[in-house]
């Protein structure tokens, strides 16, 4: 899912610093990197090795036209989808995990665009003019 801001010229570092805190806050390890002027915060839980399977949220624009991309409940489908496929086989079980694991991911969602709406309202004009 992914919202847009217009003229609102919010410093993108430090909004991207304030949602990386928000998913710490959650218990999430993350990592941050930039390139090309698109921030890009990876989020996982604790018990994952590999950062691969992260969760992810996109900023990318200029602090007048922005666009924030959460990537999060949309990888369970796969979960849910295999265990239909392999029902008869014991998948039931994966396809109870798929589920309890996106009714978590959608809470966890609505949670997190209030948080970047309040965000955003806090860092309005706190980018430099040019």
């Amino acid at each position: 899912m992914q919202r847009q801001w217009i003229g609102k010229n919010v410093d993108l570092n430090k909004l991207s610093g304030c949602i990386e805190d928000f998913f710490k806050g959650k218990g999430f390890v993350t990592k941050k990197y930039e390139s090309n002027g698109e921030r890009v915060i990876l989020w996982a839980s604790q018990n994952v090795k590999n950062m691969h399977k992260a969760m992810k949220v996109r900023i990318f624009g200029d602090p007048n036209d922005f666009v924030i991309e959460l990537t999060a409940s949309e990888n369970t489908w796969s979960n849910i989808w295999l265990g239909f496929l392999t029902k008869f086989f014991g998948g039931g079980y994966l396809i109870l995990r798929g589920t309890r694991l996106r009714e978590a991911l959608k809470k966890l969602e609505r949670e997190f665009w209030v948080y970047v709406e309040e965000k955003v309202a806090h860092l309005a004009s706190s980018a430099e003019r040019p």
